[in-house]
């Protein structure tokens, strides 16, 4: 099977319409699964205000696959950095060179470099496509005294 990525920033109404069931259901999968980090709202406000970039993945039918969340950021030194946000739906590692294309948009805008921002289990399928690990983020529940 193989899958194409749209930028949709562009789109029209109508365009993003006969996605918008299966990509709600997606945001909302990563809202339930990472509370404490973001929010359906919070995704969907940012998408709409363009302080991130909504890529969704299709197969060969057009039929929806997956989508991924971009932000363009300005570093100390004046770099531009794309960060890869959230991701979710189906596909699994095969939508993994979907990247490459998300890439040579990041190159067309001036950035310097791709963050992505994921799982330490997508590390083997990053590692593939040319990405290693800059930093780890620990997390210990602290629980506020309670049991």
């Amino acid at each position: 099977m193989s899958y194409k990525i749209y930028l949709t920033e562009n789109w029209p109404y109508e365009r993003m319409k006969r996605y918008s069931g299966d990509l709600t259901e997606a945001m909302k999968k990563i809202a339930r699964r990472f509370p404490d980090d973001i929010s359906f709202q919070t995704m969907a406000e940012e998408i709409a205000s363009g302080e991130r970039q909504l890529w969704i993945i299709v197969d060969e039918k057009e039929n929806f696959v997956a989508f991924v969340t971009s932000h363009i950021e300005i570093l100390a030194s004046g770099k531009k950095r794309v960060e890869l946000l959230e991701l979710a739906g189906h596909g699994g590692e095969k939508i993994a060179d979907m990247i490459e294309p998300i890439e040579e948009w990041a190159k067309t805008i001036g950035a310097s470099e791709i963050c992505p921002i994921g799982r330490i289990g997508w590390s083997k399928i990053m590692r593939a496509h040319g990405y290693r690990p800059s930093v780890v983020k620990y997390r210990k529940e602290l629980n506020n005294g309670r049991k």
